[in-house]
């Protein structure tokens, strides 16, 4: 049964290049990597208990973006393209 992306309380913009706006970001000379998933609107507090779930890290809630310790940007986009983004 295909799900009714209309029903989930959270929308993940694509780029202008048609790309899921989930990115990697490093520091500390590349030596600590940070995903950073960027261009949500809806209910925030859903979509980080559910990335909590799947990347096993409380994700921290920014301004304009929301970031989680660690790289999960293949597990990230494999979920949103599976709920049908």
């Amino acid at each position: 049964m295909p799900i009714n992306i209309h029903k989930i309380p959270f929308h993940i913009r694509r780029t202008s290049s048609d790309n899921l706006a989930v990115f990697l970001k490093y520091k500390n000379n590349k030596n600590t990597v940070f995903t950073v998933i960027r261009k949500i609107k809806g209910n925030r507090e859903i979509l980080l208990n559910e990335l909590a779930i799947i990347c096993g890290h409380r994700p921290i809630s920014m301004p304009r973006s929301i970031v989680i310790k660690g790289n999960y940007k293949n597990k990230i986009k494999q979920y949103l393209k599976g709920i049908g983004f």
